[in-house]
């Protein structure tokens, strides 16, 4: 019994870290977290601060530079033509085109010997949303070193988070130029390609080397910048080809840099790692029922000041786990601590409520009847006492004694003498309707009704019921001088409160009526009005 008492009680401290832990998961199962880690993620990537960009990689934009300067978007073969030619007096260096040649065009032969004069030029194919293949035309393709894919998926923020390196067989953009820059430059070994790799966005793209495709092909930029780099070509002009990153959202930037920001985490060994799914799950086992254990004793400031702190100390850890390149989730712990904290909080309070209502009874009622003891009955008439005077209000008191209960306890025993008190009772209860009225237990065998707002007639009717009640329990009392059956005698006194009368006056006068009723033969009530007392 001892060690159930104990389990009871370890559940209880238990069951609020439990019970956050099962909302929690609920919440991850559902997706409520998703948007509050999004904004984290970029929160902390801005607050981490920035990473230098790798120098093998450059960047040639389509920017609104260079659509003033060449008009109309898209734009002939011709254009890239002269961006090659100028390119392959630099070699060696990789070209990567973030651009789907699917269209044919009277210039492909003229591009695809351009094409094959440098020497490793990369291409782009996708999938439209249907599934369907965009690849460039195929003289095109032939021409090229190699293909790769600019498939992705942006995350309910606009934001793309990872990228998949293999689709249908068919590597990432920036895994085939990586590949392709490998057959003149030594390159660090590929990551993983069968899973997908979360990437690493270093900061704002403009902080990478980058170059407008105008000056380029116009000779405005030195040939020798682009000697042993890998030269991706594609749009950042605003609207055509859109990406969102945690540095670049308000105005976003052109989805090449998506391509040079993963050739750049795989240059410096930086994608970011996810903490396992594993060990995140019994992270949320142990962690909401094990800080509920831990909090349950202190006091509900001491609670909510370490909860804060410990959430704090969370978010400066995921920070600093994100310089090392781990993005560990911040809406979720958070969110259990603080669940677990506010429920240990809240049973707290309902504990604490149970106790003072606890305490409350254990003053204010009698234990053997249940019903109110004398000392919620002398607050209670002091209330009523005072609002009945200023309400110039009849107020009654009826004082009721069990016609020889001393007998009945000597007759058949004080077990049966406790029933019989708490029968009575219950039966006095049931006498009256009204919330305000109040059976109280006065002492030994006698009790007491309080009857606010309640001249004399209303008095006597309540009495009545009284007496009716107790006959309707029939309890026997063979030692009874006045019936076969458990009786009562009641003494009622009637008056309205003043300030120059004492409640302790308005009781002696209910008691004499009391005296009375049971020296007139007992089973029966007498009344002391205030006219019998000479007051007005």
């Amino acid at each position: 019994m001892i060690m159930f008492t104990e389990i009871q009680r370890l559940f209880g401290k238990l069951f609020p870290g439990f019970i956050a832990m099962l909302i929690v998961i609920c919440f991850l199962l559902l997706g409520i977290f998703q948007p509050l880690e999004w904004i984290t993620y970029n929160t902390l990537f801005r607050l981490r601060g920035n990473i230098d960009w790798n120098q093998q990689i450059v960047v040639v934009t389509i920017d609104d530079k260079s659509l003033a300067v060449f008009k109309q978007f898209p734009w002939t073969r011709r254009r890239y033509i002269e961006l090659l030619n100028v390119l392959d007096t630099a070699q060696p260096n990789v070209v990567v085109f973030d651009i789907i040649f699917s269209e044919s065009s009277p210039d492909d032969t003229a591009l695809a010997k351009a094409m094959k004069q440098h020497g490793k030029v990369v291409l782009a194919e996708a999938w439209d949303t249907q599934g369907k293949p965009w690849f460039p035309v195929p003289e095109l393709e032939q021409a090229a070193i190699t293909t790769g894919h600019i498939f992705s998926q942006k995350d309910g923020d606009g934001i793309i988070r990872n990228v998949q390196p293999l689709k249908n067989g068919i590597s990432l953009l920036g895994i085939a130029a990586i590949r392709a820059y490998g057959t003149f430059m030594e390159i660090p070994p590929l990551p993983n390609l069968e899973q997908p790799l979360w990437i690493n966005w270093p900061s704002q793209v403009q902080q990478m080397p980058h170059y407008s495709f105008s000056d380029v092909v116009q000779g405005k930029v030195s040939a020798d910048l682009f000697k042993n780099k890998i030269v991706l070509v594609g749009v950042t002009a605003p609207g055509i080809d859109v990406l969102v990153t945690p540095f670049n959202y308000d105005p976003p930037t052109g989805g090449v840099y998506l391509q040079a920001t993963f050739i750049n985490n795989v240059f410096q060994n930086n994608f970011l790692d996810l903490f396992p799914s594993g060990a995140w799950i019994i992270l949320l086992l142990l962690a909401g029922p094990v800080w509920g254990l831990v909090i349950v004793r202190w006091h509900s400031r001491k609670k909510l000041g370490f909860c804060i702190g410990l959430c704090v100390l969370w978010e400066i850890f995921s920070l600093l786990m994100l310089k090392i390149n781990y993005w560990l989730p911040v809406a979720a712990p958070i969110t259990l601590l603080g669940m677990t904290t506010g429920i240990v909080i809240w049973q707290d309070d309902l504990n604490l409520k149970a106790e003072n209502q606890t305490l409350y009874r254990l003053a204010n009622y009698d234990s053997l009847t249940q019903i109110p003891n004398r000392h919620r009955f002398d607050e209670y008439l002091q209330q009523e006492w005072g609002r009945m005077a200023r309400d110039k209000s009849a107020l009654s008191l009826i004082l009721c004694d069990v016609d020889f209960f001393k007998r009945y306890n000597d007759t058949y025993g004080h077990q049966a003498g406790d029933s019989c008190l708490q029968k009575v009772a219950f039966a006095m209860s049931q006498a009256i309707k009204r919330p305000s009225d109040l059976v109280a237990r006065y002492g030994g065998e006698e009790f007491v009704v309080i009857l606010p707002n309640t001249n004399a007639e209303g008095a006597i009717v309540v009495a009545e019921k009284i007496r009716d009640q107790v006959k309707i329990l029939a309890i026997l009392h063979s030692a009874s001088e006045v019936s076969e059956y458990v009786t009562v005698s009641l003494g009622i006194a009637t008056l309205i409160p003043t300030a120059d009368i004492p409640a302790a006056f308005f009781i002696k006068t209910a008691d004499d009526a009391l005296y009375r009723a049971k020296k007139e033969g007992r089973d029966r009530f007498c009344m002391i009005t205030s006219k019998e007392l000479g007051i007005n």
